[in-house]
């Protein structure tokens, strides 16, 4: 994978958007090659939009969410954690390696720890 690896971030509304947010704040900055979407949680981010991310050329998707027991829905925790299993899964069969999907709970407003784990994943 290249220096300028596309990562395409799929973020909740609620504490994913505030590390992102966060960052921005202090001025903390991240590669071009990372693409920001937005969705009201990430148990409505399905499997065909994960697999359809890869199909556009994504190198790696992170869905990054609330920190675990603090869903704003406050039930979606469970439904995330199967859909992950689920998407993981097909990428199996399909022959994707598993480690370019990840799934991030970070506290709300978490810049520094987005940062660091975006640079991580596009390294």
């Amino acid at each position: 994978m290249s220096n300028a690896a596309t990562l395409v971030v799929f973020v909740c509304n609620w504490d994913g958007l505030s590390t992102i947010e966060a960052a921005a704040q202090k001025r903390l900055t991240f590669p071009a090659s990372v693409k920001i979407i937005r969705v009201s949680c990430l148990s409505r981010v399905h499997t065909g939009l994960i697999l359809k991310a890869f199909e556009l050329d994504a190198d790696r998707v992170m869905l990054l969410g609330c920190d675990s027991k603090n869903c704003h829905f406050g039930i979606e925790e469970e439904l995330i954690d199967q859909n992950f299993a689920k998407a993981q899964g097909i990428m199996k069969l399909l022959g994707l390696k598993s480690e370019r999907l990840t799934l991030v709970r970070l506290p709300h407003g978490d810049g520094a720890g987005f940062i660091k784990k975006v640079n991580q994943l596009v390294e």
